[in-house]
């Protein structure tokens, strides 16, 4: 049996950082695990060294639901507890409960008609306006080339996709007109917002359309400088941000978890959605070291138990130093106040809290070995 606790929780996709944090935090509160995936070779091996546990076989094709029926069957005398880390896990998973009912097989996820509205970004931009939540105004690009310029500075969006692939940024009538040699029946025009770099993060686990917790981060570096992944932030408990994300996630009868990202608009004086993403976020860790119990509450409210009290703590930071903030130093030939400064009380680390050095170092060099990996990092760096 599970020991102490009354569940597992399954973690699929281990080889994200993402993973490899949200793992060490059910580890340090002593919550079992069940870590899928299908890592090949060397990766197999460091990342079963880099966790300290064994990996079980979850095929993300043909196979996927052959590979959960067995992984439910070997843990038939447990409850078995999926978070969302990856969208298209998630949405394997959906299939998979059409299909299949197993009794020991808990989640809280959203209805799946509201987990396909924000992953596509011009549903999600529709479904806003239509209920009056404030998102950047929209253009149709059919309109643009017949207008002799610009409305304003443009970004244009894939609708379907996540973090900063494929965007384009539309400054003018020549950059839209160069738009034609792609489909842009796949994309989204909006207006764009000034400063990127002050996007506002806020965290919400609800149930069943109701609000079940919530904290915000305010970014302080990102990568790259003008506007990127966060890689240093602060705990900010915006009631704005929480009550604009309370009242869209209700809209939605949303369940589990859910990042929404702000954005202050100047001109209209008010703060505006850029985008809803329906699993795990990249600095999730911030989530337990501020006091949030979002991810031990996750798998409560799936289980039908009474959620722990959150407790949040403000003065509370994450880092992402290596590579991020170490590459973001580089390029500013060192000049950043206090960039060695340590402070284990107030700030976690991205891949380092709540794991052992050994650990952590391991996890590193599955990520320097991959051929994938690399080729990302490498994109990031040439085009940050």
């Amino acid at each position: 049996m599970a020991g102490a606790s009354s569940y597992r929780v399954l973690i699929t996709d281990i080889s994200t950082r993402k993973a490899f944090d949200l793992a060490n935090i059910f580890m340090h509160k002593n919550i079992p695990l069940i870590l899928a995936d299908m890592p090949h070779g060397l990766d197999a091996s460091l990342l079963a060294k880099a966790y300290g546990k064994p990996i079980e076989r979850l095929r993300k094709d043909t196979h996927f639901f052959e590979d959960l029926c067995a992984i439910l069957e070997q843990y038939a005398d447990e409850k078995i507890v999926y978070i969302p880390i990856e969208e298209d896990t998630t949405d394997l998973v959906y299939n998979f409960l059409q299909k299949f009912d197993y009794p020991n097989f808990f989640h809280n996820l959203p209805p799946r008609k509201s987990f396909d509205t924000v992953r596509d970004k011009g549903k999600f931009s529709a479904f806003c306006q239509a209920e009056g939540v404030p998102v950047p105004k929209e253009y149709s690009y059919e309109a643009l080339l017949k207008m002799e310029k610009l409305p304003a500075a443009l970004i244009a969006k894939p609708k379907s996709g996540s973090g900063s692939v494929g965007i384009l940024f539309i400054d003018t009538k020549e950059d839209l007109l160069a738009c034609q040699k792609l489909d842009m029946t796949k994309y989204i025009i909006q207006q764009r917002l000034e400063n990127p770099a002050a996007v506002e993060g806020g965290f919400f686990l609800f149930n069943r359309g109701e609000p079940a917790g919530y904290y915000g981060h305010k970014r302080i570096r990102t990568y790259p400088v003008k506007g990127g992944v966060t890689i240093y932030s602060r705990c900010d408990m915006n009631p704005q941000l929480q009550a604009l994300g309370n009242e869209l996630l209700h809209k939605l009868q949303w369940s589990g978890v859910a990042m929404v990202e702000f954005l202050y608009d100047s001109t209209s004086g008010e703060y505006k959605i850029i985008e809803v993403n329906p699993r795990l976020w990249g600095s999730l860790m911030l989530a337990e070291f501020c006091g949030s119990a979002m991810f031990e509450n996750y798998c409560r409210s799936a289980l039908g138990m009474p959620l722990k009290k959150a407790k949040i703590e403000k003065e509370r930071y994450i880092r992402w130093i290596f590579p991020w903030e170490l590459l973001v130093y580089l390029q500013q030939k060192g000049k950043i106040k206090n960039f060695w400064r340590r402070n284990r009380k107030d700030t976690c680390y991205i891949n380092f809290t709540y794991s052992s050095y050994g650990r952590s170092m391991l996890f590193t060099l599955c990520n320097m070995v991959s051929p994938q990996k690399l080729k990302r990092l490498f994109q990031k760096v040439t085009t940050g």
